[in-house]
């Protein structure tokens, strides 16, 4: 008697078990499912995006986070918004006459600052008037300029503060020689 009396206790304990860690793995299914939810909505406007995003976590669970996790897009909405506002704030700073690095007084036709020779605007080729450095083409002339920066270098120079350049030396003759008014 006392056998089966053991076997029935074991087979109690076993299936409250089962029961508890088939509740928890529901539970963190369910919580896996809302957080992709939440997640995605965080990441993407689109509304197939999204429900494509939670189906494959409701439907492949834990796997399906697992791959979620590798195409999920790597940005949010609130930090491309961030980034957007400091290019326009950098743009901004460098139109309104002070140098994006040192904060100093610019006019508008500099081409360097002259206070830390941060490069602010380069010339055209054609008609030499300066022109912004992500335009493409001249807006006096029509030239187009070179390539002009990508999203992603523009990014760098709000992350850096200001892009260096290499100071243009000048002959100790030139200045000596320069008409005086």
């Amino acid at each position: 008697m006392q056998i089966e009396e053991i076997i029935v206790q074991v087979e109690r304990i076993v299936r409250v078990g089962l029961t508890v860690l088939i509740t928890y793995l529901l539970a963190l299914w369910i919580a896996a499912v809302w957080w992709t939810f939440q997640d995605i909505r965080s990441r993407s406007a689109d509304i197939l995006l999204q429900l494509a995003a939670t189906l494959l976590v409701a439907i492949f669970s834990f796997p399906g986070l697992l791959i979620y996790f590798l195409l999920r897009p790597q940005r949010t909405l609130a930090e491309i918004y961030d980034e957007q506002l400091e290019e326009d704030a950098l743009l901004r700073t460098m139109q309104e006459g002070t140098c994006p690095s040192c904060q100093g007084t610019i006019e508008v036709d500099y081409l360097f600052c002259p206070w830390c020779q941060t490069r602010l605007r380069q010339a055209c080729e054609r008609c030499e008037r300066p022109i912004m450095i992500r335009w493409r083409s001249c807006p006096y002339c029509g030239m187009a300029t070179p390539v002009a920066p990508t999203t992603r270098r523009l990014r760098g120079l709000v992350r850096n503060g200001h892009e260096q350049a290499t100071p243009i030396p000048v002959p100790v003759e030139a200045v000596s020689e320069a008409p005086t008014a």
